[in-house]
């Protein structure tokens, strides 16, 4: 049998067969696969080390006794220590198996993952490397699968004891497949990511779950007990971490301290200044570990091996490698995969000047890496890449991208969506949370782009898209303007006065500058409501400002005070109310139906919504898209004279939709994606995760919709249906992923420091009292004589306490004057 663990925090649990088939075909393990591979085939590696260490942990060779961990609490320092069957070599008990891990064994380009399927490179290979076996050996193995990176094969075989340990049967079971390791598992506390069904290919289920093979535990568990896991025979020419790591020993002198420096000042003393008087607690020693290998890249020319040396001789990783054999050329070679920068890293330049290793390079100009963009983390070329193969089947977008860089083409797409989508307020549909609602489509978009970045060119898209709004609204403008000058000639017209008394016209007027007064804007809004298929809808207030520093400072006072709280509520339509005892104001409650759009910078954006104000949950409400500051400005661009009238021609036709629109197929694609991933935040407990995730499925909707209406346009003129098809939910997909991944860029470490001040703001801090130690000295079972002795206490007392424990269940009586505790500890 093995085990698993549901998280590195937790103890290890045995793995049933029920529990086995859950872990390969839960849908959260292949929506992380899938998220896996396209984040490696981008090449963010970063992401898709997230991503695979989500994935469910098994350790196919061993199981653990139980031990004891200790725990530090970081706000109060309490330390306190929990037992388990805790994943540690030292109380590792073999049962026999043995995994090989054969990496990068297609030689595929990272950007095309090879198949999986009957004509798959990796089955292929495997298929090749299987009959080169005996029949007997044939008959070892008892699992076979891709591993997270799409890459590589991991093989789960049945260990022979008279081969050796486990790094002898890899190395010696490699030969014979004709494969090599590029890393050995030759740790017992070493794990594998499990990825899903759909990438095994072999597997004997009831072999691999009851597998037991004592013997090959009683002769070799000690000696992994000791730490000693590198092969008993000679190396035969596989290539294995032990090669990797025994010749480091060339880069030392004979007391074993490395003797390598940097600019003449010893590693070791970098590295001291690097760490700094703050210990390096448990939780955060291997993740250390990783940042010091990436930062010593830049002062050992990038030395691999070197690198790991350095590490080893480090305090703080001789800690988690005498306690669980940590695999330290691991850990270098991960670091290997890091992006290399030009200048040395921050805390890493700290150092050298604090140890006297920095040298000043003679240059007289200072020259800003022009290629540093801080939206490169996004992939903004693959969504160019899809964006531009949709415009071929959707009305408008090849007209909206005509001549813009792709990688503003996501701002561009979210800013006219919500333009057209505005113009559809007398539609409606229902979601599939809470179906009873009827939803509007609603928008809050921020573009945010550097100064100079083309932030007009939403301005330039509203003028032509909003056309319907801004002209039905200038014959109410007018209106109102009459009415203000007829009572301004009350005042100095005596003819004037002696007129018919004015009335205020009653208009619905619905585009709103930032220089607006809240009582006209909920006059407004009150009044622009029809009647659409006989029941009274409301129409959508819209807003544009092309600078958000001017909504922002126009909220500061004035007539437009308190925004935010109608922004806040515009998004679900929520009610809001007022009663004021000035005459002009409207008295009563209403609910808030307002769509904006506005484009700013990074500060405008930061002013508006920042670490302060994150819990008003504004965050959640914004779709954020950045538009980089990319491309040449051309001198003779493209022209298509007939962009303008085609965009003209869809505005004004969606300005006539109403009704239900059917969205059946888009409920189900938003659900699907929202329920897998809150899964995934819900296995890694992960509350700023959930809170981004949670009102994403509206803009999949909001930002689709209106293009697949154009799509669909004779359907739905004719019968009110919307047949959807892939295409239709993959541009729903589409935009859910491109909401999600800038909700992270922009605000997911507020999102995090949030939920992380809220724990530290709400810690229950436990006292331990006098009484709780007393309890605590107390042995299994105790006499009464006992608790006097311990507690200090006359026989009544002792009597009476010995009462009330028993009452509350804390220790119960085996014979007359013996008792036994329940728990340990008080609780």
């Amino acid at each position: 049998m093995f085990c698993y663990q549901r998280s590195f925090g937790l103890p290890t649990e045995v793995v049933t067969a029920e529990k086995f088939r859950a872990l390969i075909s839960a849908p959260r393990t292949l929506q992380l696969v899938r998220e896996a591979r396209e984040a490696l085939a981008q090449g963010d590696k970063k992401t898709y080390d997230a991503k695979k260490k989500a994935l469910p942990f098994v350790i196919f060779i061993a199981t653990y006794d139980e031990s004891e961990k200790e725990f530090e609490n970081k706000q109060t320092g309490e330390k306190t220590t929990k037992r388990g069957t805790w994943r540690n070599q030292k109380y590792c008990r073999l049962n026999g198996l043995s995994v090989i891990d054969f990496d990068h064994v297609d030689e595929t380009p990272s950007d095309s993952p090879c198949l999986v399927g009957e004509k798959g490179a990796l089955r292929e290979i495997w298929e090749k490397a299987y009959a080169r076996l005996s029949e007997e050996d044939k008959k070892r193995i008892l699992f076979v699968f891709v591993t997270p990176s799409g890459h590589g094969l991991k093989v789960v075989f049945i260990a022979d004891a008279n081969v050796g340990n486990l790094i002898d049967n890899q190395i010696d079971f490699s030969q014979k497949l004709g494969l090599n390791p590029d890393e050995s598992c030759k740790d017992a506390s070493r794990g594998a990511f499990l990825t899903t069904s759909e990438d095994v290919i072999y597997l004997d289920e009831e072999r691999l779950i009851s597998y037991q093979d004592d013997a090959f535990g009683e002769k070799y568990d000690e000696e992994y007990h000791a730490g000693n896991t590198q092969p008993t025979k000679t190396n035969t020419g596989i290539k294995t971490n032990t090669d990797f790591t025994n010749n480091t020993n060339n880069l030392c002198d004979s007391s074993d301290s490395c003797s390598g420096n940097y600019h003449g000042v010893p590693y070791s003393k970098i590295v001291e200044a690097w760490i700094g008087d703050k210990k390096i607690e448990q939780g955060d020693r291997h993740r250390t570990s990783l940042v010091l290998a990436d930062h010593l890249r830049y002062i050992t020319d990038n030395d691999p091996k070197l690198i790991e040396q350095i590490l080893r001789e480090t305090p703080f990783v001789q800690e988690i490698i005498e306690e669980r054999n940590e695999d330290v050329a691991a850990t270098v070679k991960s670091a290997q995969g890091y992006e290399f920068l030009k200048g040395i890293p921050k805390r890493m330049k700290e150092a050298l000047r604090a140890t006297g290793a920095e040298k000043t390079v003679n240059c007289q100009l200072s020259i800003v890496n022009s290629k540093d963009d801080v939206y490169a983390t996004l992939p903004l070329n693959a969504w160019a890449e899809e964006l531009t193969k949709m415009a071929k089947f959707y009305p408008c977008m090849k007209e909206l991208f005509l001549n813009v860089h792709p990688h503003k083409l996501p701002a561009v797409w979210f800013s006219s969506a919500a333009l057209f989508g505005t113009l559809m307020t007398r539609a409606f549909y229902h979601f599939w949370y809470e179906p009873e609602i009827v939803r509007r489509l609603n928008y809050c978009i921020f573009i945010i782009g550097d100064p100079g970045a083309g932030k007009n060119i939403v301005e330039k898209f509203y003028k032509k898209i909003a056309d319907p709004m801004i002209q039905a609204d200038q014959v109410l403008i007018d209106e109102v303007n009459r009415y203000k000058e007829g009572r301004t000639e009350r005042t100095t017209s005596t003819k004037a006065q002696k007129g018919d008394a004015l009335k205020r016209p009653v208009v619905g007027i619905r585009v709103h500058p930032a220089r607006t007064a809240t009582g006209e804007f909920i006059r407004h809004m009150n009044a622009a409501i029809e009647t659409v298929q006989g029941q009274p809808l409301n129409l959508h207030m819209f807003s544009f400002d092309a600078e958000l520093d001017n909504v922002t400072k126009q909220n500061k006072g004035g007539d437009w005070k308190d925004r935010e709280i109608l922004e806040l509520k515009a998004f679900h339509n929520e009610q809001d109310g007022q009663m004021y005892a000035n005459q002009e104001s409207v008295t009563g409650m209403f609910n808030v139906f307002w769509n904006f759009i506005y484009t700013g910078t990074p500060y405008a954006l930061h002013r508006k919504v920042n670490q302060r104000n994150f819990g008003t949950g504004m965050s959640t409400r914004l779709a954020v898209i950045p538009l980089p500051d990319k491309g040449m400005a051309k001198r003779h661009q493209e022209v298509n004279p007939d962009a303008n009238e085609t965009l003209k021609t869809w505005a004004y036709r969606l300005d006539k939709v109403e009704g239900e629109l059917p969205i059946e197929p888009l409920n189900d694609e938003t659900y699907e994606w929202q329920s897998s991933r809150l899964e995934i935040a819900e296995f890694n407990d992960d509350k700023a995760d959930r809170t981004l995730l949670k009102r994403i499925p509206y803009y999949g909707i909001g930002i689709s919709l209106p293009f697949i209406l154009m799509r669909h346009w004779d359907e739905w003129q004719e019968k009110k249906t919307l047949t959807m098809d892939d295409r239709d939910k993959r541009l729903c997909r589409l935009a859910m992923e491109i909401q999600y991944k800038c909700q992270q860029f922009f605000f997911g470490e507020m999102a995090f420091n949030y939920y992380a001040d809220q724990n530290k703001e709400f810690v229950v801090r436990k006292r331990t009292t006098r009484y709780d130690e007393c309890f605590r000295k107390l042995p299994e079972e105790f006499k009464t004589q006992q608790f006097m002795e311990v507690f200090g206490v006359s026989q009544s007392t002792a009597q009476r306490s010995i009462a009330r424990l028993q009452q509350d269940h804390l220790i119960e009586r085996v014979k007359y004057g013996v008792y036994k505790k329940v728990l340990q500890e008080l609780p």
